[in-house]
């Protein structure tokens, strides 16, 4: 077992469970808690297994972790206190420089923290989720059909939506705060070499209120990982969870089950909304010099050589031509906003 695993309290919806090595040979995954009450965990993909609809951890409840493999092994985690997580107060973006990824040269970027209301709980998990709107230099709006006629499309192809999740360890306490709250903590650096804050950019973030064992065993894990930069990487030393074996104590297993509350919080930003930040460049090169001005009877060569048409006066019978990357981003982003994007 190799991923700590994580029951949480929210709306009432499905909990997951995730521990990748074992997804071959696992046969029943359940949660148990302190009244016996059992919840079985159903396989819905390789290494996912996921609670029936409308099952949620309850605040002050606690929980208990059980496998059973197809050899007959058993494994079972020790029992954890969902305990609620404290409203995120507000998620605020700062300008600064970072070394880039190449840890070359420190570039510009804005750098975003979150601050959490006070509260008597001390260990807390984070995750985000980020979304952000491209803007093409020129959005196609005309499509030339096989008989090289132009069509106008309802969506343009240069208006699209991107999501990206994070992957790394982020957690902190509020024992090294005398306000009893966490005050900015650093959760995502977006630098002026990236494509997120060109248009329109909402950050979500996740507060799990873990355990103090879950804290140290993360903040092990990190330590040990802090050369490689993946959870995954071969560790340095004994990472202890709260995993065990009921038939063989003594097997190491790298793995932790974590009941914990969670609070959310997304924000939106744009550009203007920072001092000093230069506004990212597009990345593709689309000079105005390119554009390719034809009639409507020319478009379609242009287009089978990788053009798209932007903008056409039926009057004038002019079309004005640029290239795909600068008139149409479907081919790395979706045309569908994401159901939560507010404009």
């Amino acid at each position: 077992m190799n991923e700590a695993v994580h029951l949480q309290e929210e709306e009432p919806k499905s909990s997951i469970i995730k521990g990748y090595e074992l997804n071959l040979t696992t046969l029943n995954v359940w949660v148990e808690d302190e009244n016996g009450d059992q919840t079985i965990f159903s396989q819905s993909e390789d290494g996912i297994y996921q609670s029936p609809p409308g099952f949620a951890g309850k605040v002050g409840s606690t929980y208990q972790l059980h496998i059973t493999m197809e050899n007959g092994e058993e494994y079972q985690s020790e029992p954890e206190l969902l305990q609620a997580a404290p409203p995120i107060a507000t998620i605020y973006g700062r300008y600064t420089e970072q070394p880039n990824e190449a840890g070359e040269q420190n570039v510009g970027g804005i750098q975003f923290f979150i601050d959490s209301e006070e509260t008597d709980h001390q260990y807390f998990r984070y995750e985000w989720e980020e979304g952000y709107k491209i803007a093409t230099p020129y959005p196609a709006r005309y499509r030339v059909n096989e008989d090289s006629t132009l069509e106008y499309m309802d969506t343009s192809l240069g208006i699209c939506y991107q999501e990206r999740f994070s992957n790394e360890l982020f957690y902190s306490t509020t024992n090294t705060s005398t306000a009893n709250q966490i005050i900015e903590f650093p959760i995502r650096f977006i630098s002026e070499e990236q494509q997120q804050l060109r248009t329109r950019y909402a950050l979500l973030v996740k507060q799990f209120a873990i355990s103090e064992s879950a804290y140290l065993f993360y903040k092990q894990l990190n330590e040990n990982n802090q050369s490689g930069g993946s959870l995954f990487d071969q560790q340095s030393g004994t990472v202890i969870g709260n995993i065990t074996s009921i038939d063989n104590p003594n097997q190491n297993i790298l793995g932790y089950f974590e009941a914990a509350g969670v609070a959310e919080k997304r924000s939106y930003f744009k550009p203007g909304d920072f001092e000093e930040f230069d506004f990212p460049r597009y990345p593709y090169n689309c000079p105005y010099s390119e554009i390719i001005e034809t009639t409507s009877d020319s478009a379609g060569y242009f287009v089978e050589q990788g053009a798209n048409v932007f903008l056409y006066d039926p009057f004038l019978d002019q079309v004005s031509i640029h290239t795909r990357s600068c008139t149409d981003c479907s081919f790395y982003a979706t045309l569908t906003p994401p159901t939560y994007w507010e404009e």
